[in-house]
This record gives structure tokens, C-alpha cells and sequence, in this order.
């Protein structure tokens, strides 16, 4: 009887994937800038994002051969751990179903980043800058598209608290844009 390739396994390489067309994209877009200093680059964060989700994703493939090997090995009353002819179509029903809806949730996880970094793209919010004291902060199409994108993802992984789904992108966003702005001076999308 033929193996099944483990979910995991599937999982690591969607998510091997977007981070090698990530990282692709970084270096592709970092060719054509005008700034070709690496320390001011806003392509220095994608290409980061990049490799550790490519590195994550080798992680992630490697636990799904783990899990793989773990099913393939013995049980604990000595018998070979494989599933034959004693597992019920229900229960082989069951985990194909489960697996395609896990499959299903990183695809759908994938879409919403590949649309956050389309909006970052395409859309162009003028910057806008709010002096409060001495202090001065310069918000623009990251931090809005950001908010919004940290908002969807933490409603679709089951936040339901309408203040966590306020403040918590809000905060994130901003301690994002002072830390590589004002603190970093890196240009950000």
C-alpha cells in the first residue's frame, strides 16, 4: 500500500513556496530601486520575511516526515503502525476530509498575504504626517494596509474581542512603523 504524503508535508511546501516568490521579489525589486543601500532598503524586511518563512517551511516539512515515519513505525502492542484493510471507510473518510480542510486553511492564509502584498503595490496613500509636540509621525499605505491586514488574519484565525481586533493591529502597526522609521531610518513600502 502506497504511502500518503502527510499534510504537513503539503503545508511546508505552499509555505516554501511564497517565500521563495517573496524573496525573488525583494531581490527583483531591490535590482530596480533607486536606493542601493541594503540598511535603507524597504526590501530588506521582504527578504527577511522571505527566508524565515523558508526556513520555517523546512522545519514544517520535516516534522511531516517525522509524522509520516512515526505512523509507518511500530505500535505499542508490537504490530506494525500502517493502516490497512482493519481502518473504516468512515475513519479514512474522516482524514481525508480533515486533511483538505487543513489545507484549505493555509490556502486561504496564503491568499490574504498575497493580497496584503498587492495592496502594499499597488496602492498609493499620500503620506501624512501628525506632529504631536516635538514628536512627529509619518503614517501612509503601510500602516493602513497593515492595520487592515492584521485585522482580517486575526479574525479569520478566531479573535472574536472587538477591542483586541482594534488595538492589537493598531499597536503592532505603529511600534512597526516607529521602529523601522524613526528609530532605523529604513524606508518602509
Amino acid at each position: 500500500m502506497k504511502n500518503k504524503i502527510h499534510s504537513l508535508i503539503i503545508e511546508g511546501i505552499l509555505f516554501c513556496g511564497s517565500g521563495i516568490a517573496l524573496l525573488s521579489y525583494s531581490l527583483v525589486s531591490y535590482g530596480k530601486a533607486f536606493n542601493k543601500d541594503w540598511g535603507q532598503s524597504p526590501y530588506l524586511f521582504l527578504m527577511l520575511v522571505g527566508l524565515a518563512l523558508i526556513g520555517l517551511s523546512i522545519w514544517l516539512m520535516g516534522e511531516g516526515v517525522l509524522e509520516m515515519k512515526r505512523a509507518d513505525g511500530p505500535c505499542a502492542d508490537g504490530k506494525s503502525g500502517r493502516t490497512g484493510a482493519k481502518q473504516t471507510a468512515a475513519g479514512d473518510y474522516a482524514a481525508k476530509k480533515q486533511s483538505a480542510e487543513k489545507i484549505r486553511w493555509v490556502v486561504i492564509a496564503l491568499i490574504l498575504c498575497g493580497i496584503y502584498y498587492m495592496a502594499l503595490a499597488w496602492l498609493k496613500i499620500p503620506y501624512i504626517t501628525i506632529g504631536i509636540f516635538t514628536f512627529l509621525y509619518t503614517f501612509s499605505t503601510f500602516e493602513v494596509v497593515t492595520v487592515v491586514f492584521l485585522a482580517a488574519m486575526m479574525a479569520f484565525m478566531g479573535v472574536r474581542k472587538p477591542t483586541v481586533l482594534v488595538f492589537v493591529p493598531l499597536g503592532t502597526t505603529l511600534f512597526l512603523s516607529i521602529a523601522f522609521r524613526t528609530m532605523l531610518h529604513v524606508l518602509l513600502p
